[in-house]
């Protein structure tokens, strides 16, 4: 269930507990990003929180978890956002240059095994 729509976190339907918890996660992970500014280190925490205000939910429905479990998935999503985007980003780009030979590249490594 979301939170009241009274707050911003509410008004966005995202849950309190996953945006402290991605909050939390992605804080941490700025001990072992090097060479960020603080502009990057703000949007590194904004990011992991975000990542986490959204996708937690969705993951614990999809995997029919507990509140505590969602909240710690919460906070891993936090805690990697910032190195899982660039990965994602690259593969939406390997896919956007060629999507047949990215659809194909599983099938094509089954055979050659």
């Amino acid at each position: 269930m979301t939170e009241p729509a009274s707050s911003i976190a509410g008004f966005l339907g995202l849950k309190h507990a996953a945006l402290i918890a991605g909050a939390a996660g992605a804080v941490i992970s700025l001990r072992y990003i090097d060479d960020l500014s603080m502009f990057g280190r703000v949007l590194a925490v904004i990011t992991g929180t975000l990542t986490a205000g959204y996708l937690s939910p969705a993951a614990g429905q999809w995997l029919d978890v507990s509140q505590p479990t969602e909240n710690a998935i919460a906070f891993v999503l936090g805690l990697t956002a910032m190195n899982a985007i660039p990965g994602l980003l690259k593969l939406s780009e390997k896919f956007a240059a060629d999507p047949l030979s990215f659809i194909r590249a599983p099938h094509n490594r089954r055979r050659k095994d």
